[in-house]
């Protein structure tokens, strides 16, 4: 066994192509997403809204122009961006998208925007939630004087507290949305294992290669050849793709390093499960190496797709209309690892796609020996 794992080590030492796929190509991946992602959030800090503001001295004038004025004052936490005109002039304005909406003020508020603006869809969603809060807690302030006056400093006091529109807050962990890539981007590089895997499966077939047919006449137990085989090929990728993951961590600056022993046993784990996934195809019936490994690739980036490396949204897709696809895609098992150790203080998801990949390692390898033991060809 010894021999066997020495040998294959320096084998994969002088693969070229190998070492490209698990070392330079998530570096190389991870660099243009880095570059890519730093210029979409650097555009994301918030505006002030430009709204046109129609005070027509109603009964809730006086009040809703208060707060207007509090969250249009020129500083970082700035709101909303005013304009006080007539109805008329507010309606050019709109007309010509220098505002994203019209807010007019009497007995009641009302909220004017524009179909045809489609760049400003958020910003109006922002001021009809404004508008509809404010109403809230002026009913309520409303109801309050009527019923408990004597509780109005009190009321008063905790609906300024909870009136903060442009504050930034935490909800415990601070994760950057665009980290998911990266997630998927280890999950599929450990998924590239596959095509080891299916070579292992080959080369120890006879009828499927000059290796493997030399391999069933030799007198070496075939089992302990394959696993041999499997353990250093897991090994060595699993080493190569901690230069990655150092990569990504501490020149990226990418956050991925949260709680490391369990980071590093998700990586390990989806090595073991891409090399038997890979093992298992490649020793499924006579095709030719070329269709087995496009099969490992064709699995592998599919499903990447839906784990969301190519489009961020896809995962939550497949989880709405059909979630038990990612439940036996190892792909968005590896990622879920990352991101349950990211989100949650909990450690049980982690674990429960840790088990998951370890059952499908498990099936595809029992399939996999299956499949290769005890062949016999009329000739090799």
């Amino acid at each position: 066994m010894l021999q066997i794992f020495k040998y294959n080590l320096k084998q994969l030492l002088h693969n070229r192509s190998e070492l490209f796929w698990v070392i330079l190509f998530p570096i190389i991946l991870g660099s243009l997403f880095k570059a890519a992602f730093s210029n979409i959030t650097a555009g994301e800090k918030f505006q002030a809204i430009p709204v046109a503001i129609v005070n027509e001295q109603g009964s809730m004038s006086d009040g809703f122009m208060e707060t207007v004025k509090e969250l249009d004052k020129d500083d970082k936490d700035r709101f909303l961006k005013a304009v006080y005109c007539d109805k008329k002039q507010a309606l050019s304005l709109l007309k010509k998208e220098k505002v994203d909406g019209i807010i007019q003020v009497d007995d009641n508020i009302s909220l004017t925007v524009s179909s045809d603006m489609s760049s400003a869809k958020l910003n109006q969603s922002i001021l009809s939630a404004f508008i509809e809060e404010y109403q809230m807690n002026y009913q309520a302030i409303v109801k309050i004087v009527k019923t408990h006056p004597e509780k109005l400093s009190e009321a008063m006091d905790i609906l300024q507290e909870s009136a903060s529109y442009n504050q930034e807050i935490s909800y415990g962990k601070n994760v950057d949305t665009y980290d998911q890539y990266f997630y998927n981007l280890l999950a599929m590089v450990s998924m590239y294992c596959g095509t080891a895997g299916c070579l292992i499966a080959i080369q120890n077939q006879g009828n499927m290669s000059a290796i493997g047919a030399r391999k069933n006449v030799s007198p070496t137990h075939k089992l302990k050849d394959i696993t041999g085989e499997l353990a250093v090929n897991i090994l060595f990728r699993f080493l190569c793709i901690l230069i990655s993951f150092a990569f990504i961590i501490l020149v990226l600056r990418i956050p991925l390093n949260t709680r490391l022993p369990f980071a590093l046993l998700a990586i390990l784990t989806g090595c073991t499960t891409g090399m038997t996934m890979g093992f298992f195809i490649g020793a499924i019936g006579n095709m030719s190496e070329n269709v087995k490994t496009g099969l490992v690739m064709v699995i592998t980036m599919g499903g990447s797709f839906l784990s969301g490396l190519m489009a961020g949204n896809m995962r939550i897709v497949v989880d709405t209309y059909c979630p038990i696809i990612n439940r036996i895609n190892p792909t968005a098992l590896i990622s879920d690892m990352f991101y349950s150790l990211a989100i949650y203080d909990s450690l049980d998801r982690y674990f429960e796609n840790l088990i998951s990949l370890v059952i499908l390692s498990v099936l595809f390898c029992i399939g996999g020996f299956l499949l290769t033991r005890r062949k016999k060809y009329a000739n090799i």
